[in-house]
């Protein structure tokens, strides 16, 4: 049989991650029920349009072998509308494999659905059917209200459930919350189906891609737009492309009861540094049967920035804020100046979450970049769209000079021992994991083994 789509391995190719050697494995579940269609009256409140909407999607399931090593946590996130790609197990993976949790994720695009139904293997899809956009959120809350009341789900009780989504499908999660599914959707008891959310690389302010609405775009000054308080807590995370048009809806940070809330922004990232390609298949899978897939190539540096890292411990606070009840570290937020990200005299932004390569920088990180003309094609989904685009989503790097290098660091192992130094002061400020400091390191040592004199 064939592998499903977004398989977490593809054998022989370099593509994806080895379940097999973590103790883990993965099963693919089509899922039937019916939901809502859900559209704006003439005041723009969500209203419900046809109940009893029948639907067929499909899930992803990872999680350990040995029942015992499951720590009873479940990150759900709606597969991405471009090929059904999943950034949140992008980014998290190694954290969740180190930690026994699960990850689910949940086909819930119109388009993707007709896709995998006509396109990539009939056979195995055929019966998939979303009928309408708007029946995505009922279909999410379903799955995972499924999961967590035992009908498709054969392990330990599951202790907490989270919701997450990056770029559009952390827009997905903005309007979840928005148009009240969150208050909407409880499981037997009264209990919310989501334990805590993370709306990640979703600025509120970015027209409709920061928030799509449910069949009409919210206007820009709408409150809904801006996270608002909610019965468990929500995390923000931004690079800097998002924070760019973010600054209309920022809110404070909260300890409420009923309105915990962080934002956080991440120093020298960009829209798509949440971790390797070569981790998703998905791209790799339609290309093989011949199908389109897009490509892009900037004429810049490609940004070596790691936004993951910081996800993989901003995941851990937020699951030690809902099982133990410790608030999160606050962090500073970027400053503006002229309407627009201020930075330094070298280029890097100023304020966020400073991360150790821009806060012992070898080089200038911006989160747009330039297309190589010719060498950009667009994504099926968005056949449109132009290179500026494609690349303005992407990051890149300039070098400093050598005479600022070596003004700044007379030797090598003089910034190796600052770049050190920084990144055990993120781990204090609990916005890295220690295991994940080493692979900085080694990118450290690989930068200045090109940059600066040797010791």
């Amino acid at each position: 049989m064939t592998a499903p789509l977004g398989t977490a391995r593809l054998p022989g190719t370099g593509f994806g991650v080895d379940l097999e050697s973590a103790g883990y494995r993965e099963d693919e579940y089509l899922f039937s029920g019916s939901a809502t269609t859900w559209t704006y009256d003439s005041r723009m409140r969500a209203v419900p349009e046809d109940s009893e909407v029948p639907y067929t999607t499909r899930i992803l399931v990872r999680r350990p072998v040995d029942p015992a090593r499951f720590n009873g946590v479940v990150q759900a996130e709606p597969l991405h509308p471009e090929y059904d790609t999943a950034p949140t197990w992008r980014a998290l993976h190694p954290w969740i494999l180190r930690t026994g949790a699960a990850w689910v994720g949940i086909t819930q695009e119109p388009r993707m659905a007709e896709s995998l139904r006509t396109e990539f293997d009939p056979g195995r899809y055929g019966s998939l059917s979303i009928p309408a956009p708007s029946l995505r959120y009922d279909i999410v809350a379903d799955v995972v209200t499924a999961l967590r009341t035992g009908k498709l789900w054969d392990g330990p009780e599951i202790a907490r459930a989270y919701l997450s989504g990056w770029s559009m499908t952390g827009s997905f999660c903005r309007v979840f919350l928005g148009e009240g599914f969150h208050e909407r959707r409880r499981l037997p008891g009264g209990a919310p189906v989501f334990d805590g959310y993370v709306v990640a690389i979703s600025s509120g302010g970015a027209e409709r891609a920061g928030y799509p609405g449910l069949s009409d775009m919210p206007a820009m000054d709408d409150a809904r737009r801006t996270i608002g308080g909610h019965d468990v807590p929500v995390v923000e995370l931004l690079s800097e492309a998002e924070s760019e048009t973010h600054e209309p809806v920022l809110r404070p940070d909260s300890d409420e009861p009923d309105d915990r809330y962080r934002l956080y922004q991440v120093a020298g990232t960009s829209h798509d540094s949440t971790g390797p390609r070569h981790v998703l298949t998905n791209q790799e899978q339609y290309r093989r049967r011949g199908l389109p897939v897009p490509s892009q190539r900037i004429i810049e540096t490609p940004n070596d920035a790691r936004l993951d890292f910081v996800a993989r411990a901003v995941f851990s606070l937020l699951d030690r804020w809902v099982a133990e009840g410790t608030p999160p570290p606050r962090a500073d937020r970027f400053t503006f100046a002229d309407g627009d990200l201020a930075r330094d005299d070298q280029g890097n932004v100023l304020g966020g979450i400073r991360t150790p390569w821009v806060e012992v920088p070898v080089a200038r990180y911006h989160p747009h970049s330039t297309p190589v003309p010719g060498a950009c094609v667009p994504s099926p989904w968005m056949p449109m769209i132009e290179p500026e685009a494609m690349t303005w989503l992407t990051g890149n790097t300039t070098a400093f000079p050598a005479e600022l290098l070596s003004s700044r660091y007379p030797t090598a192992d003089d910034y190796l021992t600052r770049y050190r130094e920084s990144c055990f002061a993120l781990v204090d400020q609990g916005f890295l994991l220690c295991g994940e400091v080493e692979p900085l390191l080694v990118a450290a040592e690989q930068r200045a083994l090109h940059l600066l004199p040797p010791s």
